[in-house]
């Protein structure tokens, strides 16, 4: 329960799809709770447990790969869209009375909470990034360090450059740029002549609450002073662009009007206008310097294109779902989807001038990107294309191999660190599961279940005897509470549609069985079986026998056909197997998947309106 799910790569397409077209429909959800999700086969097989704090939920994941129990911090309809639709399960609420200020509170104490965990990993990366840095850079060789950024450029100079006449620098204006890059010229000669050291103290690991600083390392403090210097240098003296870097649509489908392009002019100038506050007003840090300088480029690119034009993105961070080809006939459902949505984002884009607009249009464009060349996604604002240095050459920078003690100094660092930090993050699927670690939370936060006078909630204690780790146990007792006010149910996908069935014959008996439904479509995210025992109880062992003998014979054919399928049918034959001896118990865990449905598929009633 409330590990990380693991999934094919196609959901997180159709889940920005469809949240995208739900949220012209939806008013900002206001409402502030518990969240229980209903269980289905696959990951949280045990039901799963969040906080619906407003539009964000906040809930718990674990991740197999680092080894963290992530504090997870997301859009309300992302969420509903995951979990109600493609995982096809039902969404309880149940609500908490609140003042607006203690609405205020709650939230900003999840919040920190979220941001402590998120200082702890960047510290955590930057840890591990300084000791394979020291352990691969080479003795007497000049530093080659890839650097985020950097990727967009190449080492020629572009003689006809617009970008100088763009900023008009003045000559005084000129000898303060200058003089800043020869500062950070000295800075960069010697990194032993940072200030920071291997040996400073990691940050307390001891509470999740407490706030920590984020760790400059010598390479991180290289890198910075290398984009500063970068800007500075490319707005005197220009270099050419990769063009394999940035990403092109057809004019001819989304290309901009003239109205369009005098707002992006205007967009243009407000950028410029604050780079140059950067340079020599405000000390802005060095991704802030970046982003600005790319923004221009890119918009200045797509005036003179009169397209759209915008920088490619790495992903970051580790990857838990794997990627399958898309039908032909669901891809084009799809590519349709995205260009309607596309056109939808460029006028929200264009309203008015906006970080957040850029942030949004941004990362609508790179999941676009990534659904057209089916690649991992990793939302951010920073532009991290990672390539060299397109004026190393003139620093004549080497650097000498770290001392053996300083590198095992670093890798030590890291190590203990990573230990702390997946010590004060663990994951247990009783004692610290998805639900008793929430109410752990909750209980440190609010421990008689106050914001200041405001009783809200009867604490639910965290510890496992008490049963509370079980998400429907949970639901249960919030339900009975004399503080839980309205409790609401969100019905998952396929209920939706049944619902909407008027033929009892229909509805209870060809829509159960797998092969006459109309309804479920099988998938790659579900094993075969023959009966959703979801509907009833009484009749749920022997429709869950009969899923069995499915299960056992679909094994046996996996067996023979294992040579050919490397073991996927036979494991899809133990997993039917496993998801229905429950069913034999009067349980129901299995509902199936839905994730190759079009957005038109999805019922009105799907479209809460929110009016509080």
């Amino acid at each position: 329960m409330g590990r990380i799910r693991s999934a094919l790569f196609l959901i997180f397409f159709f889940s920005t799809c469809f949240s995208l077209f739900a949220s012209p429909k939806q008013q900002e959800y206001r409402r502030y709770g518990f969240l229980y999700i209903d269980s289905n086969s696959g990951q949280s097989s045990g039901g799963h447990s969040a906080l619906l704090l407003g539009d964000r939920v906040y809930h718990l994941q674990y991740s197999f790969e680092d080894q963290i129990f992530h504090i997870v911090r997301e859009n309300w309809y992302d969420f509903r869209f995951q979990y109600g639709v493609i995982e096809n399960r039902n969404i309880e609420f149940y609500e908490w009375k609140l003042s607006d200020r203690a609405k205020r509170i709650l939230r900003q104490k999840w919040n920190e909470l979220y941001l402590v965990q998120e200082t702890h990993i960047q510290n955590q990366k930057r840890l591990e990034e300084e000791w394979e840095w020291k352990e691969s850079v080479p003795t007497k060789e000049p530093l080659r360090l890839g650097i985020p950024g950097f990727g967009y450029f190449t080492k020629i100079e572009d003689l006809n450059s617009t970008y100088t006449e763009l900023f008009a620098f003045t000559n005084d204006e000129y000898q303060k740029i200058n003089a800043s890059i020869e500062t950070l010229k000295s800075q960069e000669k010697d990194l032993n002549s940072f200030p920071v050291k291997t040996n400073q103290p990691l940050p307390e690991t001891k509470s999740a609450f407490q706030l920590v600083a984020s760790i400059q390392t010598e390479t991180s403090l290289y890198i910075q002073k290398e984009r500063k210097s970068f800007v500075r240098k490319f707005l005197l003296k220009p270099v050419l662009l990769y063009e394999q870097a940035f990403v092109r649509l057809d004019p001819n489908e989304f290309g901009f009007s003239e109205e369009e392009l005098v707002i992006l002019q205007t967009y243009l100038k407000e950028l410029k206008n604050e780079l140059k506050t950067c340079l020599f007003v405000e000390d802005c840090q060095d991704w802030e310097e970046m982003t600005l300088l790319l923004r221009i480029i890119y918009l200045q690119k797509s005036i003179e294109e009169k397209s759209i034009v915008f920088p490619r993105k790495n992903f970051e961070g580790f990857s838990y779902i794997d990627y399958v080809n898309l039908p032909e006939s669901v891809f084009a459902t799809k590519l349709k989807e995205y260009s309607i949505l596309l056109r939808e984002k460029r006028k929200e884009f264009l309203l008015s001038y906006h970080p957040i607009h850029f942030y949004n249009w941004e990362s609508f464009l790179s999941r676009y990107l990534s659904f057209i060349e089916g690649k991992s996604y990793s939302e951010g604002i920073e532009f991290n294309w990672v390539g060299q240095n397109p004026y190393g050459e003139t620093q004549s920078l080497t650097i000498q191999k770290r001392e053996e003690d300083s590198l095992l100094s670093a890798k030590q660092n890291w190590e203990v660190y990573t230990k702390n930090v997946q010590g004060l993050y663990s994951y247990h699927l009783v004692f610290q599961n998805c639900t008793n670690e929430l109410f752990q939370y909750m209980n440190l936060m609010f421990p008689d279940g106050k914001i200041e006078n405001q009783q809200f909630w009867d604490p639910l204690h965290s510890s496992w005897i008490h049963f509370n780790f079980v998400p429907s146990i949970a639901a249960v007792k919030l339900a009975n509470s004399r503080y839980t006010g309205q409790v609401k149910v969100f019905p998952s996908y396929r209920n939706l549609k049944r619902n909407k069935i008027k033929s009892w014959s229909e509805k209870n008996l060809k829509e159960r069985f797998v092969p006459t439904a109309t309804i479920y479509k099988p998938n790659p995210l579900d094993h075969s079986f023959l009966f959703f025992t979801e509907e009833s109880i009484w009749n749920r062992p022997i429709l869950g026998l009969a899923n069995v003998v499915w299960g056992i014979g679909y094994t046996g054919m996996g067996i023979v056909k294992s040579p050919m399928d490397r073991g996927k049918s036979f494991t899809k034959g133990t997993e039917t197997i496993f998801y229905s001896l429950p069913e034999l118990f009067f349980f129901n865990i299995r509902k199936g998947h839905f994730p190759l449905i079009a957005a038109e598929e999805i019922p009105e009633e799907y479209y809460e309106t929110e009016t509080e």
